[in-house]
């Protein structure tokens, strides 16, 4: 009588591609949160796009506090414990989301400061001796590391995934570079949505109109590279790759990243532009669906992440 083979020791041992469970819908939202808050700010700084005032205080501001501090409570939510965010910051040599949550905090501190000397009321600024305020030297240094603080945070989600080499779909520079593009398509695309309250000149309209269109074609085709670079590489990327495109995130992938957040706000942008249609009418569909498509692609490609087998 043969004795009963131990399969962890006899012959090769293999686990099978295993779908990961454990990120999803609130880490998508954290994902998105972050970047749109992070290139809300940097459009301000660079283009000085405001998205109209509220109360004396730039929108563009508000809603860049606003979407980091809610990607912040994500993460604490997620972390389970709001201690652990201590955790979180103490390891920035080994880790992105240490260095993501600094960043974090630095720039909520910095844009609080900035806000405070930006703020506005009947056309005068009334904290305006604030030694920061205006063009001042320190008042360019602070913007320029708060500008460099929501760079990170807008790529690190993506460098988190992308540093997971035990799912090898993710472990690709494309993602964060997706996640820059389509962070600063949905800024323009916040832009073209203020459309709808706050006066546009044509000229500024079509401009923003045509950057739309710029990152969309971008993030798509960093998107075709991503998948390409799936198709061809680990057995474990490809089955990632068959889930979006013919399996359980079809939908979410075809029809919300493709269908809704690139084809649909492109071909109409391009419409616009072409024919000089320039109206909220227009720019506001435009930054529904880039939005929309913005946060399915987070979803489709963190849900779509399959472990390695390994032996």
């Amino acid at each position: 009588m043969s004795a009963a083979v131990n399969p962890f020791t006899a012959g090769t041992w293999i686990m099978e591609p295993k779908p990961q469970n454990v990120w999803g819908i609130p880490h998508a939202s954290w994902f998105f949160a972050m970047g749109m808050g992070g290139a809300l700010f940097i459009n301000r700084l660079l283009f000085g796009i405001e998205l109209g005032r509220w109360f004396g205080i730039a929108v563009a501001d508000l809603s860049s506090v606003a979407l980091i501090s809610a990607g912040g409570l994500i993460l604490i939510a997620d972390l389970g414990r709001p201690w652990r965010v201590l955790r979180a910051l103490m390891n920035p040599r080994t880790s992105w989301i240490s260095i993501g949550a600094i960043c974090d905090f630095v720039f909520l501190a910095l844009e609080g400061l900035w806000m405070a000397a930006d703020f506005d009321w009947g056309g005068t600024r009334p904290l305006a001796w604030l030694p920061w305020a205006g063009s001042s030297p320190l008042g360019l240094l602070l913007q320029a590391i708060a500008g460099a603080s929501a760079f990170v945070v807008i790529v690190y989600p993506g460098l988190v995934l992308a540093c997971s080499p035990s799912i090898p779909f993710w472990n690709t520079a494309l993602i964060p570079l997706q996640f820059l593009s389509f962070a600063f398509a949905s800024a323009f695309g916040l832009a073209l949505l203020s459309a709808a309250w706050v006066p546009v000149a044509d000229s500024v309209l079509s401009a923003w109109l045509a950057m739309e269109l710029v990152f969309l074609a971008l993030t798509t085709l960093l998107f075709i590279a991503h998948l390409l670079n799936g198709s061809a590489a680990h057995p474990a990327a490809k089955l990632s790759v068959a889930r979006l495109t013919a399996g359980d995130l079809q939908g979410a992938f075809l029809t919300g990243t493709i269908g809704l957040g690139f084809l649909a706000p492109a071909l109409l942008s391009a419409y616009a532009l072409y024919s000089g249609r320039l109206d909220p009418l227009v720019a506001v569909p435009v930054a529904a669906m880039t939005l929309a498509g913005n946060w399915f692609s987070k979803y489709a490609v963190i849900k779509a992440g399959v472990y390695a087998p390994f032996l």
